[in-house]
Formats: structure tokens, sequence, C-alpha cells
């Protein structure tokens, strides 16, 4: 793939796609469906129209790494995303961009206000601003800047040929006055519960292998959507209990369930169960909060909490035994905290009764178990 970046011919024979224009224009090209991202002062006609637009769902994020798992998720679930950061984010997310979307095939494109730009004068965007190029050149994505409506369309069939996220960089502009409107999709469930919580103790009987066993023998069944994280659960699930509607997200730690919460939203009616240890979900606590506030009813959230990040070196975590509690004040409907067979059965029978998400699992393991699947 050429490293120049995608361009008119003779700009002077277009018209500049001003950022006003923008959200017209690219929903026209790419007829996206569905938008996650995190707010930007230059973007905020575009972020604004998309609010408005009643054939578009807008799940802000908490931050850009967490808007890249919603999309992928979304991307799953049979949509067509569009991301909106800025440029400061795209380093944020430059490994998610690299592990996740990149070797999934998923050809989201990027709105990104670059900041630090020639011509800008904000000295604390100098040094991303100038990096930014060759952040897209390095990992070979197409990207335009000072776009034509021409630019736009050749970037999205220079996408859809390689499978690649595409970029289009917009310049600052002058401010403008238009409003924003508040965006609501959905809002926390106000009746959210521990169902029980076992007495926690330091010492831990079941595996990582036994738990997965029972999960899949007694839960989980074969039109689950399954979300699994990054590591030795992912593993360990593939060696022993592989599916056709499952999903391993093998490199973009920490985003396992803004994937699960990205794909709950968008099929609403497949259950939606996402596994992943302690660690993961405290890489990025905050998407409790948003997968609390877009309180997808079918999603399930099911943490294997060793204390440890287990799949790396055994080091210890901190906290994760008030992670249900998080969940709670976040807005899950429902969640259980449990370390025993009988405590497990006994969320299993719970599950049986008629009740919504999100809900979740909480099981305390402790740090046995197979490392080498090969």
């Amino acid at each position: 793939m050429s490293k120049e970046p995608l361009r008119a011919i003779d700009q002077t024979e277009y018209e500049l796609v001003t950022e006003r224009d923008l959200y017209k224009i690219t929903k026209e090209v790419f007829q996206f469906d569905f938008i996650s991202g995190l707010p930007c002062g230059e973007l905020r006609n575009f972020i604004a129209e998309s609010g408005s637009d009643p054939e578009v769902i807008h799940a802000q994020a908490a931050n850009e790494r967490e808007a890249v798992g919603i999309a992928q998720g979304a991307w799953l679930a049979g949509k067509r995303p569009v991301l909106y950061m800025q440029n400061s984010g795209l380093f944020e997310s430059s490994n998610d961009l690299g592990s996740l979307l990149i070797p999934c095939k998923t050809p989201v494109p990027f709105i990104v206000s670059w900041r630090g730009a020639p011509g800008e004068t904000a000295t604390q965007h100098f040094a991303t601003g100038a990096a930014t190029v060759s952040l897209l050149e390095s990992f070979g994505l197409p990207y335009i800047s000072e776009a034509t409506q021409s630019d736009i369309k050749r970037l999205k069939g220079e996408m859809d040929r390689t499978d690649l996220p595409g970029v289009i960089l917009v310049k600052k502009e002058k401010f403008n006055q238009l409003s924003v409107p508040e965006i609501t999709i959905a809002s926390k469930v106000d009746d959210a519960e521990i169902v029980f919580q076992e007495a926690d103790n330091d010492h831990a009987d079941l595996s990582r292998e036994e738990v997965l066993d029972m999960l899949f023998s007694h839960l989980i069944n074969r039109n689950d959507a399954v979300v699994s994280s990054t590591g030795l659960i992912s593993r360990s699930i593939f060696h022993h209990h592989d599916g056709k509607n499952q999903f391993y997200n093998a490199g973009a730690f920490g985003l396992t369930s803004a994937i699960g919460l990205g794909f709950a939203v968008n099929r609403p009616g497949v259950r939606t169960i996402v596994i992943e240890g302690d660690g993961s979900v405290l890489t990025d606590v905050g998407v409790l909060n948003v997968i609390g506030h877009f309180a997808p009813p079918n999603l399930l959230h099911i943490v294997l909490d060793n204390r440890a990040y287990m799949s790396c070196s055994g080091e210890q975590t901190y906290g994760s035994e008030k992670i249900p509690q998080l969940a709670k004040l976040f807005g899950y409907r429902r969640t259980f905290s449990v370390q025993s067979r009988d405590g497990i059965f006994r969320v299993l029978d719970e599950l049986r009764s008629a009740s919504t998400g999100p809900q979740m699992i909480h099981i305390r393991i402790n740090g046995s178990g197979k490392r080498d699947f090969i």
C-alpha cells in the first residue's frame, strides 16, 4: 500500500468538506448506523448531528480504548460503526488498533480531530500533532486530510479493499455556536441489588477450568454470544469449549466487556455473556458505568477473580473483591459473588427466574490451572 495519503488529484475542482458538513457526507458514503467515541470541541457539529439522528445509535464511551471495544462489538453484531475522537485518543487506543481492529479486519472509519496540525498554535498538541501521520503510516492505514467528498469515497474504497480501519483527519476550525443536544439512549436501573454474597476468605477451592466446565455445562448454550478476555480464560475456552458464537479478545486487554456491551446493545435478542478475569475488569473499571447506563437486559457479565494477573506472571491485583459493589453502584440490576460449587449452582437457580440484566456473577477462583494449551 502506498504511504501517500489519499487526496484528490486536483483539489481546486472540488469544494473541501467543512466540519459542519462532515456528518452528512460520511454517513452518505459509509452508511453507518452506530457511533461511539469521546467528545472533542473540534467535532462538536459531528457529535451533535449523531445525537439527533434517529437512524444511528450513539454510545458515548468513557475513554477512547473503550470506544474501540464497543465499536468492535457493534461490528460483530452486524452494525456499521464509526468512531470519533481527538488525535490524542488515537494514540491512546493505538494498541487496540493494532491488536483488535486490524487483525480482526474491522474496517471502521475514524473521524479524528487533528490537533497540533501544521499551522496550529496550541503547544500542548505539537508533539502528537507532528507524530499523527507517522502513527497512521506505521500501521499502513489509509487516511485523508483537507478532504473532499471524492476523497472520502476513495477512502471508503481503500477500506473495502484492505479491510482496514481508515481515518479522516479534521483540522481545527473556528468556534461555532451550534448547540449539542442531550443524548439519552437508556438510563440506569434503580433497583440494583447484590442478590447474595458468600463469605469471602483467602482460600479459593475452585480452579478456572472447573468453573468454566460448570458454566458451559449448566448455563451457556450454543445460541449465546460469548466474549472472553485476553490470556488464559480464552485459551481454556477455545481448548475445551470452542463454539461458533464465540469471540476471543486475544489482544485488546481490558476491552472484553466493552466489546460485549457493543454487541449486546445491537443484538438485544441474543443473550450476551462476557467472561473475563479480575485484572481485565480493573483495567477499565469505567466501562461498568457505561454498561449500567445503557443497561442491556441481555448482558450477563461473569468475572473469574483469582486476585492476580495470572495470564502474565501472577502479579497481585488490588481491590478485586470490590468489583460486585462497583457493578451495583454503576447500575447493574443484579450481582452475585460466590466461591463454591454450591454458590454457583445457587446462582444458576436464581438466573432461571424471570429477570433482566445487566447482571454480574463474580466468582472467586484459585490460581491453578493449565497454562500450555498447545
